[in-house]
């Protein structure tokens, strides 16, 4: 393996792990996933047109291989590891409020618990949309569907996830304070 590609897979492996894990939703399937989704990356490097869209074209291949495992296996284990719980709510380092921190905690739990409930390509869109970033486009194109049912997914993942953190969030106050 080449110095540049080892810096690659040093550079993306966290986020491929992450990525994978949040598919599968179980640790050990998500490291096969990422050695899996870094051999073929490797094998095919020549493939890549534009180097700079490399962080997208291993999302792509990590993203595929997690899903046929995750059909292959059909097992639903939640997330439990404490590093993917800042995948999308981030629980800054400058906070010093002890109650802040275990509220964004707490947060970033409620919404790892309704992206598990997700159906698999719904997770996925939301993952490649928020945590690597891509638009709209480049979703369609890393898993190969059409735009509108990028869209659509979208749209119905976020609006199921908001109903869910709605919910949550209400529950959470009506503890806190006491209300019923």
């Amino acid at each position: 393996m080449d110095l540049s590609f080892k810096f690659l897979y040093g550079t993306y492996y966290k986020k491929v792990y992450n990525t994978c894990l949040m598919i599968l939703k179980n640790p050990s399937l998500a490291e096969e996933a990422t050695q899996e989704s870094f051999i073929n990356a490797y094998k095919k490097i020549d493939t890549l047109k534009d180097p700079t869209k490399f962080g997208s074209w291993i999302a792509s291949i990590a993203a595929k291989y997690s899903l046929n495992l995750y059909n292959r296996n059909k097992k639903i284990l939640y997330v439990e590891k404490d590093d993917v719980l800042d995948l999308f709510v981030n629980v800054s380092k400058n906070m010093v409020d002890p109650e802040e921190i275990l509220e964004q905690k707490e947060l970033n739990r409620e919404l790892r618990t309704a992206i598990n409930k997700l159906k698999p390509l719904q997770s996925q869109i939301i993952i490649l949309k928020y945590y690597w970033e891509l638009t709209e486009q480049e979703i369609a194109e890393t898993l190969e569907i059409p735009v509108g049912t990028v869209k659509s997914s979208l749209y119905r993942a976020k609006k199921y996830l908001a109903k869910i953190l709605t919910t949550a969030n209400s529950e959470h106050h009506q503890v806190r304070t006491g209300i019923k």
